[in-house]
């Protein structure tokens, strides 16, 4: 077992591109069974039949991407693979499911076994060798699933984490890998609310990726900086080889899925490339960066730019001043968290927030169904949310809605616009709960930066060795 994560980098898809159809590996594209594993432990409390047959049928309705790329759609790319960006990957569903049947037979039932079953199934699927299969390499993405799920499931496995320069990584994630996937994720006007969140979790993201390793054995992990696969991704993919211990071989150089070329996608902010981005070597984020923020990046990252190569420009020592002064700046607020922060309180966008409520409320946008995917349920910036049980206010106005369709008349367009007045008040009122509550968000981001700051006094940083 080998599981891919994004420590505190980014890039996990494209290097598991170059994996792509290593006649040696089992592997699914991308990550659409990043929430098996919460989703197992959901089916365990929530199946009234706990049974083979009963987690099968879930995880068919549940994980569909597997079966077929542009079911469940996600922000993967999965569904436009190809020269011509209009292929996908499916496998037969029945054949899937009755292969699955037959390795389950008699099995214990266990989340080891169905993660392992599950890939066996999807190879045999794809007319995959299984005799010559070596390794198994599961993108669970996720930080903390690498320790709170697989690490017990498999005590043994290898561990690949991808890391990157901080000062040009966070940018990204903040606006393309956040931002802009709750801004498709969610209504208008749950997205701006919740926008006050996601800074503090992209630092969560940023200064626990590597830690949460804190005890692991760090010869079974190695790091892949995502600059190394622009500058030399042969030579990463030959390391990747030795360490997981499989054959180099030609594939290693092309990036696909399936077989397929693979171009990113748009939600990133980014031109449809089938190579790694040179954006994540450019220096335009000195542009973008405010002073500070530079400077405590570098500060609590000092050891990790001394581990993995990154040159620092404004905390480039540490002794007892700089790290008095350090401690002080990262009390600063972050320039996203006062541009949020702000923003909330533009007349212009209040304006903005005040008609997306209307148009929820009257129809005119759609109320988005968040009881489905695992995003709402399961993500972990998402989880504290619970957004995917029923809302008193969402629901009173479905209700009236379906009871006007049903028998228009003036009692029910009374009570519909009675419902449809509640949830632009409500909403309303939630933006100006999101204005009040910010310095709690700033509050709980100092636990993150102010943990990160004594790590690194104290050299309790966990820096595996990268790949080279």
């Amino acid at each position: 077992m080998v599981a891919l994560y994004a420590a505190n980098g980014s890039g996990t898809k494209v290097y598991q591109g170059f994996l792509d159809g290593h006649p040696e590996i089992y592997m699914v594209p991308a990550y659409p069974l990043m929430y098996l594993y919460p989703h197992w432990y959901e089916w365990r409390e929530s199946l009234k039949d706990w049974s083979w047959a009963s987690i099968i049928e879930a995880f068919c309705v549940k994980h569909a991407s597997v079966i077929d790329t542009r079911r469940i759609p996600g922000f993967d790319g999965l569904a436009a693979l190809g020269e011509n960006q209009d292929e996908f990957i499916a496998i037969d569903e029945a054949l899937f499911r009755r292969f699955l049947a037959h390795l389950l037979d008699g099995e214990p039932i266990t989340a080891r076994t169905f993660l392992l079953a599950v890939h066996y199934a999807y190879a045999f699927c794809r007319d995959e060798d299984l005799a010559s299969k070596r390794v198994l390499v599961y993108h669970v993405h996720v930080h903390e699933y690498v320790t709170r799920y697989l690490d017990a499931d498999f005590p043994d496995m290898l561990v690949l984490a991808t890391v990157r320069d901080p000062r040009s990584n966070f940018f990204g994630r903040y606006h393309s890998s956040e931002a802009a996937v709750d801004a498709a994720r969610y209504t208008a006007t749950d997205a701006a609310i919740f926008r006050r969140r996601i800074y503090f979790f992209i630092m969560r993201y940023m200064y626990e990726g590597l830690d949460i390793l804190d005890g692991y054995p760090l010869d079974r992990v190695r790091a892949i900086r995502h600059e190394d696969l622009y500058y030399d991704a042969p030579g990463v993919m030959r390391a990747t080889a030795r360490f997981v211990g499989v054959a180099d071989v030609d594939c290693l150089r092309e990036i696909s899925f399936g077989g397929r070329k693979w171009w990113g996608d748009a939600v990133y902010g980014m031109e449809p490339m089938n190579e790694v981005n040179p954006r994540i070597v450019s220096d335009g984020w000195k542009k973008r960066i405010d002073p500070i923020d530079w400077y405590v990046f570098e500060g609590l990252f000092h050891r990790y730019f001394e581990k993995y190569g990154y040159t620092p420009e404004r905390y480039v020592r540490s002794g007892w001043r700089d790290r008095v002064l350090l401690f002080l700046a990262m009390l600063v607020p972050s320039k996203i968290e006062r541009e949020v922060f702000l923003g909330y309180l533009k007349p212009a966008n209040v304006a903005a927030f005040v008609r997306a409520a209307i148009a929820e409320a009257t129809g005119a946008a759609p109320l988005k169904d968040y009881t489905f995917n695992a995003y709402y349920r399961h993500k972990w910036t998402q989880r504290d949310l619970r957004i995917h049980r029923p809302r008193r206010f969402v629901e009173w106005l479905k209700r009236a809605r379906r009871a006007h369709d049903r028998r228009p008349g003036a009692l029910s367009r009374a009570v519909l616009a009675h419902a449809e007045a509640n949830y632009v008040i409500f909403s309303l009122m939630r933006y100006l709960w999101a204005i009040a509550s910010y310095p709690y968000w700033i509050a709980r981001r100092w636990g993150v930066t102010g943990a990160a700051f004594f790590r690194m006094i104290r050299g309790r940083n966990v820096l595996p060795d990268a790949l080279r």
